[in-house]
């Protein structure tokens, strides 16, 4: 159980965020990555369309062995979370809005969530904002995952977006600011270079410790081994793998 790889899913390339985080905090870990870049987004779709992708998404992966399964993708999560760790024999660990933690460092101070409309709309989120930040400001940013799908990780498109979204709200207004969805976790850095010293929150570390704890449990954690990385997708589109390992590779 300990050498059986990790299964990791998204819609596409946001997910590799994730997975850039899951391998420098669980380096003997052997990953298996599937991105359904076939059917990106799932933002627009309805909920059952995306619970049917993420079910086959998560069969695929299934079927090569993995030993655990991160849904890194809020949308995927929000909308087939619950029903995966119902139906699958094997651990299953998704990323949410950290609405929590970025209440907490908000001291007060306005909190902005861009996030999927998907996940905005479903009863994750909103339960969750209810019960954690009632006042937190909801911002679909559907654009931003399209940038990201694309490689658009910086320049004018991303910092033209944040800068309008965020004009309503001077800098020492925003006490947080969450990204909602794994993709933009790509274009941290030129968020945060539009709010300096604003915290920002991306779910990613509530992930790696319950996955951590989880396989620890069980005794199925890998602790020796180089680890390693294999991408998946849906798409035959030529080039997809290329730019999937040059996501993975970017600096976060």
């Amino acid at each position: 159980m300990q050498s059986a790889p990790i299964g990791v899913l998204d819609s596409g390339m946001g997910g590799l965020s994730v997975l850039h985080a899951l391998r420098r905090a669980m380096p003997h870990e052997r990953f298996l990555y599937y991105g359904d870049n076939a059917n990106a987004p799932y933002g627009p779709r309805p909920p059952e369309e995306i619970r049917a992708l993420t079910a086959r998404t998560a069969s695929a992966l299934m079927e090569r062995g993995v030993k655990a399964l991160v849904i890194a993708c809020n949308t995927a999560n929000s909308a087939a979370g619950d029903m995966l760790r119902r139906q699958l024999p094997i651990p299953v660990v998704g990323v949410e809005p950290d609405l929590a933690d970025a209440h907490e460092r908000a001291g007060g101070k306005r909190v902005i969530v861009f996030a999927t409309q998907a996940t905005l709309a479903l009863p994750l989120y909103r339960d969750m904002r209810q019960r954690c930040c009632p006042d937190a400001v909801s911002i679909p940013a559907p654009e931003l995952v399209m940038m990201v799908e694309r490689g658009v990780l910086s320049g004018e498109g991303p910092e033209a977006f944040f800068r309008e979204k965020l004009r309503p709200w001077p800098a020492d207004e925003l006490g947080a600011v969450v990204l909602g969805c794994t993709h933009f976790i790509f274009l941290r850095p030129v968020l945060s270079s539009i709010i300096p010293g604003v915290p920002v929150f991306d779910g990613v570390e509530p992930v790696i410790e319950d996955l951590r704890a989880t396989l620890s449990r069980a005794d199925a954690l890998a602790h020796s081994g180089a680890g390693g990385v294999e991408l998946l997708s849906s798409s035959d589109e030529p080039g997809i793998r290329a730019r999937m390992r040059v996501l993975l590779a970017a600096e976060l």
